[in-house]
């Protein structure tokens, strides 16, 4: 066995020897690691060469890694070795690679990506641009578009165009920007904001798997300020996130893995579903059976990632009571109507598009609607209501309804005792909500830190002229800022690839639902081609690649030459496995062939 720092073959002190773990990552977050590795430095010149002074006081107060490499027949590794004790007779050390290795690097610790220069749209100048090519990613090159949204506090439309009609009989028309639009704000694409998060950083990246996914390209970063507070770097509106934060919440909402190679300054992507299903499974046959021990695992203690449940993180906007709330399906406090299709379902209930107010058409209304075939629940939800008189009624009220999905975010459920682990995803489904007749469903946007007072465009009122300032005047009115002030704690998205919206007369805007329906009188339904929904049981995101028995527990020891991959499905004894870890013994002789795994029997569906 040799072990290699920076560059020098260490000399091992005869007789010494240390554990060796490689984990999967998906129990403990981490890949290969070692217990301590004890070497000599009194009287040894070779390694006092490698370490000089190390056991200084004012060496020791410092955190002290080197690269190291450790060889041993077939067995080959490369990593860091940290400093974990120093006296004059020895130095003690911990081997780290792979994702544990990434997890101890603090590089980016302290790099915020608020802070970042992530870049800024080509223009904020409406007159620049039309709003179909703003609206369009493929003229930007799938970078941002400038889509229409309301902000929550003002309640006006920032990005707003008028719908204008050039020739009703061919049915044609186009889009303006409206006079009180007096500039634009962007949103840019994920894939985009990241690569630029490494570019500001100083690292390659290589999201070619990410780009080969046609529904996950088209995620869209929501978060925007408004034009008015001059503020137009896509960094503004993100989260007081640090770097190494930012890549570890993408991780969970894009179910994948962000490989970081602090050393070559390089960041690659992978899909943690296709990385586990490309593993060829390991069949162990040399298990020695006298030393097979099984443990009850009583608390449900199990880490398993796959084995908690997944769920986005609470917003406080109007529309989260509709997107998640698994109690409200759970406890049914109305009565299920179940459709086998969701054109079935549309068909006999599009009649409901249009209300009269009346108690007696009202009790058809009430209920909860679910469509097996996408497995989506809806209610019936009046949005606005028309008010006119006639000679013979005097008044009569019309309430123009949505058919609402309800709990599409709802968490994906594993266990659902009140003691359950769930992990939480911040990059949220965007909140899409009405706004009057003429312009349809939009984007809507809540803003932590937000004083309505300089957001000189929309005081306004009704028929008037806005009012214009200068760039210098409203950066002043808007007041100091934090360099680290957090308009946004969550990130916001959507899913808009450019066409995925009926057009006519309303406005674009992402998408976040599973089914989308047409706004009018519920005559058409579109299935989008991504979905946000964690609780799909039909879609690949809503399912686990491996369920586990949480509550048991086995020590398998066996022999081999080689250590196996932890993260494959092991066969043992004619059973299925899941490996939490597997801890092999190293001398100064080589590995030892007696291992020992930690493993958890996989459940059939």
């Amino acid at each position: 066995m040799q072990i290699i720092i920076d560059n020098k073959v260490a000399a091992i002190k005869a007789g010494s020897s240390f554990e060796y773990v490689s984990e999967n990552r998906l129990f403990g977050g981490g890949d290969d690691y070692t217990f301590a590795i004890t070497l000599p430095l009194a009287g040894c010149i070779v390694n006092q060469r490698i370490f000089g002074h190390i056991n200084r006081a004012d060496v020791v107060a410092g955190r002290i890694r080197f690269d190291c490499e450790i060889r041993c027949a077939n067995f080959t590794k490369f990593g860091t070795a940290t400093i974990t004790e120093i006296t004059e007779q020895n130095v003690k050390l911990q081997f780290l690679a792979g994702r544990s290795e990434q997890n101890f690097d603090d590089t980016w610790d302290k790099v915020y990506i608020n802070e970042l220069r992530l870049g800024s749209p080509p223009t904020t100048d409406k007159t620049a641009i039309t709003p179909a090519n703003a609206w369009s990613p493929e003229f930007s090159e799938f970078k941002y578009v400038a889509l229409p949204w309301v902000n929550d506090y003002s309640k006006n439309i920032q990005n707003k165009a008028d719908h204008i009609v050039d020739d009703e009989a061919q049915k044609k028309s186009h889009f303006e920007w409206s006079e009180d639009t007096t500039g634009l704000s962007w949103q840019p694409y994920l894939l985009h904001l990241t690569k630029q998060i490494c570019k500001a950083v100083g690292y390659a990246a290589d999201f070619s798997k990410w780009e080969a996914k046609e529904e996950y390209k088209y995620l869209l970063v929501c978060n925007t300020l408004p034009h008015a507070w001059y503020m137009p770097g896509f960094a503004a509106a993100l989260p007081h996130w640090s770097v190494k934060e930012y890549f570890e919440k993408l991780e969970l909402f894009l179910d994948g893995e962000f490989e970081i190679d602090h050393r070559a300054k390089k960041v690659s992507f992978a899909f943690t579903r296709a990385t586990l299903e490309s593993l060829a499974p390991v069949s162990l046959e040399n298990v020695v059976d006298e030393h097979t021990t099984t443990i009850k695992d009583e608390d449900g203690n199990c880490e398993y990632r796959e084995m908690k449940n997944l769920v986005y993180k609470d917003c406080d906007h109007r529309m989260w009571k509709f997107y998640s709330c698994d109690w409200f399906i759970k406890g049914q406090p109305f009565a299920m109507h179940e459709y086998k299709t969701m054109s079935e379902l549309v068909e006999q209930n599009k009649k409901y598009s249009t209300w009269d107010g009346g108690n007696e058409s009202r009790r058809f209304l009430e209920g909860i609607y679910h469509a097996a075939d996408c497995d989506a629940y809806f209610l019936i939800n009046p949005i606005r209501r028309t008010i006119s008189w006639d000679k013979e009624t005097l008044i009569r009220i019309e309430y123009k309804c949505r058919l609402q999905p309800v709990n599409l975010f709802g968490g994906r459920i594993v266990d659902d005792s009140d003691n359950a682990e769930s992990e939480e995803i911040e990059f949220v489904p965007a909140w899409i909500d009405d706004t009057d007749k003429q312009y349809g469903r939009v984007l809507f946007l809540h803003l932590s830190d937000y004083d309505e007072e300089t957001d000189t465009s929309t005081a306004e009122d009704e028929g008037s002229i806005p009012f214009r300032q200068t760039l210098t005047v409203s950066t002043l009115d808007a007041g100091q800022k934090e360099k680290t002030s957090e308009y946004y704690d969550r990130i916001y998205i959507g899913w808009y690839n450019g066409s995925n919206y009926f057009t006519g007369s309303h406005l674009p805007y992402p998408n976040v639902d599973d089914v989308v329906i047409d706004d009018d009188n519920w005559s058409n339904f579109a299935y989008v081609h991504f979905s946000l929904r964690l609780n799909n049981a039909r879609a690949a995101r809503g399912q686990c690649v491996h369920k586990v028995d949480p509550k048991t527990k086995t020590t398998f020891k066996f022999l081999s030459d080689t250590i196996p991959d932890v993260r494959a499905v092991f066969y043992i004894q004619g059973k299925r496995y899941i490996c939490e870890k597997i801890t092999a013994t190293f001398t100064d002789g080589g590995m030892s062939r007696l291992m020992k795994g930690e493993f958890w029997p996989l459940v059939d569906d």
